[in-house]
């Protein structure tokens, strides 16, 4: 008689235990699943910098080329200018037609 009085306290309490565990397992999942999602996701938002061979068209000022790839990376047009003509060995702003120059700017690595 004892032990099926055993028997079933085990029984009852191995479902009450499973039920526990399962809980336990869901709340560590969505708890530690979701926080490294985040994780992966924020590691690669980063921008890297990157450089491009533009060809110089009719018009085109150091300062233009500056509004359309400079990004926040930057403290201003000027600094990007910089190291445009750093880059491409520039000692002045003339930019002539059809010549080929290598710009900088960031993106999300692929």
């Amino acid at each position: 008689m004892e032990l099926q009085k055993t028997i079933i306290f085990i029984h009852n309490n191995y479902k009450k235990l499973i039920l526990c565990i399962s809980i336990m397992l869901v709340a560590s999942i969505i708890i530690f699943g979701t926080s490294g999602i985040n994780r992966d996701v924020s590691a690669n938002t980063h921008n890297e910098k990157y450089f491009k061979c533009i060809s110089v068209e009719r018009d085109d000022t150091l300062w233009s080329i500056a509004q359309e790839y400079i990004s926040e990376e930057y403290d201003s047009v000027e600094d990007y200018i910089a190291e445009v003509k750093e880059i491409n060995g520039l000692t002045s702003d003339t930019l002539y037609n059809g010549a080929s120059i290598i710009v900088p700017y960031y993106g999300v690595p692929m």
